[in-house]
Order: structure tokens, then C-alpha cells, then sequence
């Protein structure tokens, strides 16, 4: 039968179990491979969404922080962020962008998708993934009240204090023009060196200590009072009477000739040095001194501010004290202003010519303390004196905002004398109103840093929002203390170039435009 052997074969093949393992295996790698192909397809997918609404919400927030764009002007906007933000040649080509705002609602929405192509899933006919992605924002209906505390010290010239003018009126310029109503946004100005000028429009004010109360006055001469020997007469003639004469710095720059009060004031004992303690005549230690930098001994290069005729060869305190000297006295060199090289405070306004006019007025000159900077930014933001623009730390409506900026690191210059620094906005390390007799400029410094972080510390415990900004600053301890007094990481900005500082403000300016994202 010639069937027969064709079925016997057929019968066995159909038998055979020995090689079905490694058919079965191959054919089932289909299926696995296109599994495993499609989970990196869709892991690809869900990075481009989270790209894509990243990029969405920039759009919509850039978009939003114009008040007044044609349909097509704030298309292209948008359109330029989403290009910006989404990583196109990694994560596929975005889509059918749409973008409408709603004048009465006060809200911006934009809408798009991402088509991703697949890679092992087009094996199962499907070649692409597309995701759609959809942001909302609304203007938040608040108002703001901002400070710039700006480091203006002598090695911010040239260009880098140009630089600085620029980015701060860029971000004047920003804020205001985002605001519905110019009184919505109110900035002040903090320019700062060693010491921070409050303007001397407040000659004499009540909160600047007219009467020398204060216990820090004249803090340099062991108080504001000292006894004073006038003697008459010769041999057994001579007659001596002492009397307790008041040493007011006020009084002082009115005996000097051709000197007056360029209004700078001297920092109050911790931990009002860095606070907003409002002053009060019935405290006299919460008043506020006037800067008056003594003169210092004749014929000691260690003295750095020697700028009358001593007249008396007496002891340290004796020439320091001596008062006769500053009667109608010419100061040559230096001066009770030394250490004065900022020009004033502008307080919290909506005028934004004035504050433009401020920021173009500013001068690089002086040592840094940033913490008096701060201590003083705190108070243009109080509602209390001696600035009383602010409104009340828990108003609801009100974002309360500060941004810092430093070139460098902290500094009192310590010396070898019995004095042992330099007069600051603390006086002379020598009466220890820093924490510290001490006379190293380091240990000084560090004194400073840690009122620095006090300050920021308590700036951000009244819910100011702190920004801080290094302008080509090379101390990394400097950077991280920086870092570290910033609301958040987030908000601290280190910029090495003039290019990185424009981009520093503008990218504050972005999130202090009142915007949120609803959704």
C-alpha cells in the first residue's frame, strides 16, 4: 500500500516531542519582546507628558504675566516657551497648541499634545503614542510689597554696578507692567555698604535719638556722658571745676565746619540689630544712633580715621574724648561719614519713576555688611516704625517679598590697637556690640555671618518670601550661607556673569507676578 508509509512518517512526526521546546520558546519571544518594547514605549510616553506639561505651564505662565497681547502675539509667546522647554528631538514632536485668554475670568489656558514615536510597538501596528496636556493659570488678585537689599559696596564698580542697575530695573519694570492697578505692586530700595543710609530728611527725627538716650551713644567715649575738667588761671591762681557734659553725635557735626550728618545710622545692640523692635522714646534702647565715626589717635598708621588735631597728648580715651577738638574743627581725611557711602533708602512706593531714579542713582563704594542690609529691609517691609508703608505681616492679600544681593563676603576690618577694628555700624570691636571684643577681621566676619543668618532667619519667620542672589562671588562658604537664607533652595541664584545676574532677576520677577497654577 503505498499510503501506508506516508502515514507511518506523518503518524511518528506528529509524535515527536523533542524539539517542540525550542519551537514554542521561539515563538512565544514575540510576544515577550513585544511586551517588554512596549513598556519602554510607554515609559517614554509618560516622560513626554511630564516634559509636556512642564512646558505647558511655563507657556501659560509667560503668557499670563502680559496683561495686554493680541490673540497671535500671545500664541507666539507661548509658542516660544513650549520650543524652550520641551525636549523635541528626545521626546517627539508637539502638536496643535491652542491658547485662550479669558479677560474676564483673568485666566490663561493652554492646551497641546506630544506625538512620541514608538519604537517596539510598531511592530503591533502602532507607531506612535500621542499625550495631551492641558494648563490653567489664573492671576492671583494680590498685592505685593517687595524690597531689593542690594549690595553696594566698592567691589561692585564699573560694570558690575551697571549691571546690577539694569537687572533691578528690569525687574521694576516687569512687576509694574503685570500689575492690574499701579498700586498693586509697591518696591523699596535697601542699598547697602558698611553702614545703610535712611536719608537725611530724618535729621534729628524722634526715632533717631535727638537727646542721646540711647545707651549705645557716643558708646565710643564709654557713654554719652562724660565729666569734663575746665581749668582757669596759673600757680596759685589755677581753678578747676568739672562738670558732666553730654556727648551727643548730633551736637558734633554741628561744631564741625564744612561736615554734616549724611544719614547713616548705627546698628542697635543684638537682637535688635537685625529686627523691627519699633522704636520708642520710652525705651531709649530701641532708638536708632546717627553714625559718627570718632576722630581717631594722631601719629599711629594702626588708626585708620584720623582726621582732626588730637591737641592733647593723653591717653587713648582722653584724645578720644577730648570735645574742644571737634569745636569748629576741619576734618582732613576720613571723617565722622567714613564708613557712610550709600545713598538713601526709598521706601515702600508706587511711584515707579522714583524707584527707577533710586536705582540709577546707586554708587559702589564701602566695606559689606549684609545683615544690616537685611535688618533694614525687614523694616521698610514692617507696618511699623520708623517705615510705616507696610501693611500688617498677617494681611491675607499681601505677598511680602525680599531680594538680597551680595558680591562678596562680610567684613569688619580688625586692627592692632586698643580699639580693635575699624569704626563700623557696631562701633569698635573693642565695646563688644557685636558679640565679640575681638580684634581678627576673620572672627569679625564670622560675627557677621551669623547675624546674617539670624536676619534671614527672622525675615522668613514673618512669612517674607526671601530671595538671594551671588553676583561672581568665588567663597563657597559665602554662596552656601547665601543658600541657606533664601525661603528655599529654589529661590537662591548664583550668577557668575552679567548675562546670569539679567537672568536671575527676570526669573524672580516671573514668580513674583502674582500668578498661580489652578490646575
Amino acid at each position: 500500500m503505498p499510503f501506508q508509509g506516508l502515514f507511518n512518517h506523518c503518524s511518528r512526526f506528529c509524535r515527536e516531542t523533542r524539539g517542540n521546546v525550542a519551537t514554542i520558546f521561539a515563538l512565544s519571544l514575540v510576544p515577550v519582546a513585544l511586551l517588554s518594547g512596549g513598556a519602554v514605549d510607554l515609559s517614554q510616553s509618560m516622560n513626554a507628558r511630564s516634559r509636556l506639561a512642564q512646558a505647558l505651564d511655563a507657556a501659560a505662565l509667560a503668557v499670563g504675566v502680559n496683561t495686554s497681547l493680541s490673540n497671535a502675539q500671545a500664541t507666539q509667546i507661548a509658542n516660544d516657551f513650549i520650543a524652550a522647554n520641551y525636549p523635541g528631538r528626545e521626546l517627539g514632536v508637539v502638536q496643535n497648541i491652542n491658547v485662550s485668554v479669558d479677560d474676564v475670568t483673568d485666566t490663561v489656558t493652554v492646551t497641546g499634545e506630544a506625538r512620541v514615536q514608538t519604537t517596539m510597538l510598531g511592530m503591533a501596528g502602532i507607531d506612535y503614542i500621542t499625550v495631551h496636556w492641558e494648563s490653567e493659570v489664573q492671576r492671583a488678585r494680590q498685592r505685593l510689597e517687595l524690597v531689593m537689599v542690594l549690595d553696594n559696596t566698592g567691589s561692585m564698580g564699573g560694570s558690575k554696578i551697571r549691571n546690577l542697575r539694569d537687572s533691578a530695573e528690569l525687574l521694576t519694570e516687569i512687576l509694574f507692567d503685570a500689575a492690574d492697578e499701579p498700586e498693586d505692586v509697591k518696591i523699596g530700595l535697601v542699598p547697602f555698604a558698611a553702614t545703610v543710609n535712611v536719608g537725611t530728611n530724618y535729621e534729628r527725627a524722634w526715632w533717631l535719638d535727638p537727646l542721646a538716650a540711647s545707651p549705645l551713644h557716643a558708646e565710643w567715649a564709654g557713654g554719652s556722658t562724660v565729666e569734663v575738667e575746665t581749668c582757669t588761671g596759673r600757680g596759685r591762681r589755677r581753678r578747676c571745676t568739672t562738670e558732666e557734659v553730654l556727648i551727643n553725635h548730633w551736637d558734633l557735626f554741628d561744631d564741625l565746619r564744612n561736615t554734616e550728618w549724611e544719614g547713616c545710622v548705627e546698628a542697635r545692640a543684638i537682637p535688635m540689630d537685625i529686627d523691627d523692635t519699633p522704636p520708642s522714646v520710652g525705651n531709649p534702647e530701641t532708638l536708632f544712633v546717627p553714625f559718627f565715626a570718632p576722630d581717631e589717635p594722631d601719629n599711629d598708621r594702626d588708626y585708620s580715621n584720623d582726621y582732626l588735631d588730637d591737641g592733647i597728648t593723653s591717653s587713648l580715651l582722653g584724645r578720644l574724648i577730648n570735645l574742644l577738638k571737634y569745636d569748629n574743627g576741619r576734618p582732613s581725611g576720613g571723617g565722622p561719614n567714613s564708613a557712610c557711602t550709600t545713598t538713601p533708602i526709598t521706601p515702600l512706593t508706587s511711584n515707579r519713576s522714583r524707584l527707577l531714579n533710586a536705582i540709577d542713582d546707586m554708587e559702589a563704594n564701602g566695606t559689606t555688611n549684609i545683615p544690616q542690609g537685611v535688618g533694614w529691609g525687614i523694616r521698610v517691609l514692617s507696618p511699623q516704625e520708623p517705615f510705616t508703608e507696610g501693611t500688617a505681616y498677617d494681611d491675607r492679600e499681601i505677598i511680602k517679598a525680599m531680594v538680597i544681593l551680595t558680591d562678596g563676603d562680610n567684613v569688619m576690618t580688625g586692627r592692632s590697637t586698643d580699639l580693635r577694628s575699624d569704626y563700623s555700624a557696631y562701633g569698635f570691636s573693642a565695646h563688644g556690640r557685636l558679640g565679640t571684643t575681638s580684634s581678627s577681621s576673620s572672627t569679625l566676619g564670622n560675627r557677621l555671618d551669623d547675624r546674617l543668618e539670624d536676619a534671614c532667619d527672622y525675615a522668613k519667620a514673618q512669612g517674607i518670601r526671601v530671595y538671594t542672589i551671588t553676583f561672581q562671588v568665588n567663597s563657597s562658604s559665602t554662596r552656601d550661607l547665601m543658600r541657606g537664607c533664601a525661603s528655599n533652595p529654589s529661590l537662591y541664584f548664583d550668577s557668575p556673569s552679567s548675562e546670569a545676574l539679567e537672568d536671575a532677576f527676570e526669573m524672580i520677577a516671573g514668580d513674583l507676578t502674582n500668578l498661580r497654577l489652578s490646575r
